[in-house]
């Protein structure tokens, strides 16, 4: 299993920085006063960031790397991979409760971040389907459909369990996200370890045949069945 609490900090967006933009409002508040709320230049901040809402996303861009290169690098089983990458995303966050919490309530407050962070999701969900694509999993239409419905539904069992974490931290944690997603990624066993799906026990249905009299009565014709039954288990 790769190591997923490899914390991203390089170029974490700076949590005086987005407590700036909720106190001043995102668009009000100028490149100038983020960047001396960051300890930086102007200079340095343009090119750090860009512009105040890469500055926001910027350790989007960084997770989503990381995620890539935990699934590209992985040579585990897919669910375990896919898993390892969920922990990739939930680890950033809850590592640093302040910064995330800080982003939360920034972006609930401007529409066009809202916006971007949709954008962000269609991209964990684009990667996702890559590595099953990747792993040959995604080689018929049926399996296609599939792969693309398992990538939507681990974001959004992810984003359902980060967001429990930013009302109440105590209220999930790492391995009961993992719990989730396991329980999800085994209803396509057959498709993402079949190795390790469960041997079907069913066996083919086989017709019993009892010849009677016309106007057998009800009695009778159950006698007929039962007898039938017992002389096929011999």
């Amino acid at each position: 299993m790769l190591n997923s609490r490899i914390m991203i900090s390089s170029s974490a967006v700076p949590s005086a920085a987005l407590d700036l933009l909720i106190t001043q409002g995102f668009d009000t508040t100028s490149v100038d006063e983020l960047a001396a709320t960051a300890g930086m230049s102007r200079s340095t901040f343009f090119r750090r960031f860009g512009s105040k809402e890469n500055m926001v996303f910027a350790d989007q861009e960084m997770i989503i790397t990381h995620v890539k290169t935990t699934l590209a690098a992985s040579s585990v089983s897919a669910t375990q991979t896919l898993i390892d990458a969920a922990h990739v995303v939930f680890d950033q966050y809850t590592m640093n409760p302040e910064a995330a919490q800080l982003r939360h309530r920034l972006l609930s407050s401007v529409p066009s971040l809202r916006e971007r962070e949709l954008v962000s999701t269609h991209r964990y969900e684009r990667a996702f389907y890559d590595f099953l694509s990747a792993r040959e999993l995604a080689a018929s239409a049926p399996h296609r459909a599939l792969c693309l419905g398992i990538s939507a539904g681990l974001v959004a069992i992810h984003n359902d369990h980060l967001r429990l974490w930013l009302r109440d931290p105590s209220a999930t944690d790492r391995e009961r996200l993992a719990r989730d997603v396991r329980l999800f990624l085994d209803r396509f066993v057959d498709l993402l370890d079949p190795s390790n799906a469960p041997k079907s026990s069913a066996r083919s249905p086989r017709v019993v045949v009892s010849v009677l009299d016309e106007g057998s009565d009800e009695q009778t014709v159950l006698d007929a069945v039962a007898k039938a039954l017992r002389e096929h288990k011999k």
